[in-house]
């Protein structure tokens, strides 16, 4: 029972992780010591009865945890956007010595083959995300507001982002927020839990499955391809996948002050310096929680 209770929380946790922008739920994973477990039950769930109990629960705390975080988010974004936005490039900024270490692997200098990769990634996504604008979405009339295109998009996006789910370093979050995404699907997840307050409200249930149904499902293709293709390259490229990793949390702490949703409420004074100073604790945070993650694989290996 003991068991099953942590499988829980740890997808409670990691589901309030998926909601912030910068930061990966995977380092969290990896700082708890779960993240094996969770690409290997991914990979094993139809061969193995223990993998599917482990999935359940931790997908049942995954739910839990976004629907009940992404409120909060949601609010913050609205009524803080500045200071909320700049304590998320904190957290994304101090994933990048985390990336470097794994890039460098056990030597005193990064190679130029990681250094060309990491260029590469970091260029690629960068002009990507600047030359990209995705289709806005009222969240208030997202199942009269819906077109192939767009239905098309929400499920490709789902398949981007389940794919980071099991990619160390990277936000989905935050790929989210590089498509346009973002706000709708904070809005969609948090109406969730207005509608279980009232059921009888059909119209705002249309509005949660047509934006969630190609985005999750999207999301489940991605989160199973990705996962076995990430235990052979981890495996057999992991320098060089880390390398890419950490070209693209740079470039996409570049794009990140390029959104709008930064702005919305307002630029002034004050929400500079208090956001000035989440910067730095966010940056604190993932540096020491990178740092604890790095000492658990040693000693995991030892």
């Amino acid at each position: 029972m003991l068991k099953h209770l942590r499988n829980f929380f740890n997808g409670s946790v990691y589901g309030m992780t998926l909601v912030i922008p910068g930061v990966s739920a995977t380092i969290l994973a990896i700082i708890l010591g779960f993240y094996d477990e969770l690409i290997h039950s991914i990979n094993h769930v139809r061969k193995d009865k223990k993998s599917l109990r482990y999935l359940i629960l931790f997908v049942l705390g995954v739910a839990v945890g976004v629907v009940l975080f992404s409120r909060l988010i949601s609010f913050l974004l609205e009524t803080f956007s500045l200071p909320t936005m700049l304590f998320f490039a904190g957290l994304l900024a101090g994933i990048i010595p985390l990336t470097f270490s794994y890039a460098k692997g056990g030597a005193k200098r990064i190679a130029l083959r990681e250094v060309v990769l990491a260029i590469v990634a970091a260029a690629g996504l960068y002009f990507l995300t600047v030359g990209f604008t995705g289709p806005e979405i009222d969240p208030a009339n997202a199942d009269g507001a819906m077109s192939f295109t767009i239905l098309a998009f929400l499920f490709i996006a789902g398949i981007v982002t389940g794919a980071t789910l099991v990619v160390p370093g990277l936000s989905g979050a935050f790929i989210l927020l590089i498509l346009g995404l973002y706000p709708i699907i904070i809005s969609t997840v948090s109406d969730i839990g207005t509608y279980l307050t009232n059921p009888a409200n059909t119209a705002l249930l249309g509005n949660i499955v047509t934006v969630l149904a190609p985005f999750g499902i999207g999301g489940l293709i991605g989160v199973i391809f990705m996962a076995k293709l990430m235990e052979k390259l981890l495996k057999n490229y992991h320098k060089q996948v880390y390398a890419v990793i950490m070209g693209m949390v740079v470039a996409s702490l570049a794009a990140l002050f390029q959104n709008p949703i930064v702005y919305q409420s307002g630029v002034q004074a004050p929400g500079i310096a208090i956001g000035a100073a989440l910067c730095i604790a966010g940056f604190i945070v993932a540096f020491l929680l990178g740092k604890k993650a790095k000492r658990n694989e040693h000693a995991r290996e030892q």
